[in-house]
């Protein structure tokens, strides 16, 4: 069960709207593929998560959290890693916290396989076949706990399973690749630290002030590049106060940009989390790719929830506005 408390905050610049969210009626599954919910799903979300609220230069105002489906041209999954050179297959029709177990799931034996591509955060890393699905194949998950089901590799050759995070159906989207903070020359990367640095100790992400004068640590950062040389960041950054009977962490994920010819970069999305070290949330960054379809930039994050975890897709508008547009369900114990 979730026992951490995130603040999803879109950071707009004077006079920019949250564009109203497209609804997907209908998703086309690839595999023959249809999710069912169980009858009483378990409650993996704390009340009140995911609050998002917009921050305008002289005030804060909280907006309805909004539901987004998944886009079905996209596709109609995505797939992640598992163990033994299979995929696990995450249905994406909607944000929510059920999840089909894997003698639930609607996926019929024999399933056609499919193509797919494979995307790391330095970009794509080869394309690959599906397997036929098969529930006699799949995992033993274990009592109160969850799981997606999961496909064979076929031609997998040489392509190890740490080196993608993110696989889609082959020709929906283009890889943006990006430059970790560790790929860089010292000196870009002290720079680019310095710069992180200074767009977070602009945002007033510490209401209480317990932590208004301890320093951030980055760490973790990547560097990439929108078209009309928009340089942006994905950043997570900490504060830490050393309290002897219950240390409290701030971790914030950080979107931030900068346009052409600007030196300073500014925070445009951002997820907070308050927690104690046992309590945090890991955050690391999958993909980007920008969708055929849409024509949008799109990042997958992954939440490692120690017993469980989820999947976050940020998108960027053509206007620079980015939103949470979908997160999978949780999976795990």
């Amino acid at each position: 069960m979730f026992r951490r408390m995130l603040q999803n905050l879109p950071v707009l610049a004077a006079g920019q709207g949250i564009p109203e969210a497209r609804l997907a009626l209908t998703v086309v599954m690839s595999l023959a593929l249809a999710a069912c919910s169980k009858d009483q799903p378990l409650q993996k979300a704390p009340a009140g998560a995911t609050v998002p609220t917009v921050t305008l230069p002289t005030a804060q105002t909280a907006v309805t959290p909004t539901v987004v489906r998944w886009d079905a041209a996209n596709g109609s999954a995505i797939y992640l890693p598992g163990e033994g050179g299979v995929a696990q297959v995450l249905l994406p029709p909607v944000m929510d916290d059920s999840v089909p177990r894997p003698d639930s799931a609607a996926i019929p034996n024999g399933a056609a396989p499919a193509s797919v591509e494979l995307f790391a955060p330095n970009g794509r890393v080869g394309t690959v076949t599906l397997g036929e699905y098969a529930s006699a194949s799949q995992p033993a998950v274990g009592e109160a706990c969850d799981a997606w089901a999961t496909v064979p590799l076929r031609d997998a050759a040489g392509i190890a399973p740490q080196s993608w995070r993110v696989a889609l159906q082959a020709g929906l989207a283009d890889p943006i690749a990006t430059d970790s903070l560790g790929s860089l020359s010292r000196a870009d990367s002290a720079m680019l630290v310095v710069a992180i640095n200074k767009a977070a100790a602009l945002l007033p992400l510490d209401s209480a002030g317990l932590l208004r004068r301890v320093p951030f640590g980055v760490t973790k950062a990547y560097r990439l590049q929108f078209d009309g040389d928009v340089e942006a960041v994905i950043a997570v950054v900490e504060r830490r106060l050393n309290l002897e009977a219950s240390p409290r962490v701030e971790r914030t994920v950080l979107v931030l940009e900068r346009p052409p010819k600007v030196k300073i970069f500014s925070a445009v999305w951002r997820e907070t989390q308050y927690a104690t070290e046992d309590d945090l949330v890991s955050v690391d960054l999958m993909t980007v790719v920008r969708f055929k379809a849409s024509k949008l930039a799109t990042v997958f994050l992954g939440m490692d929830f120690g017993d469980g975890s989820r999947v976050e897709m940020l998108q960027r508008s053509p206007g620079g506005i980015w939103t949470l547009r979908w997160a999978s369900a949780y999976t795990g114990c």
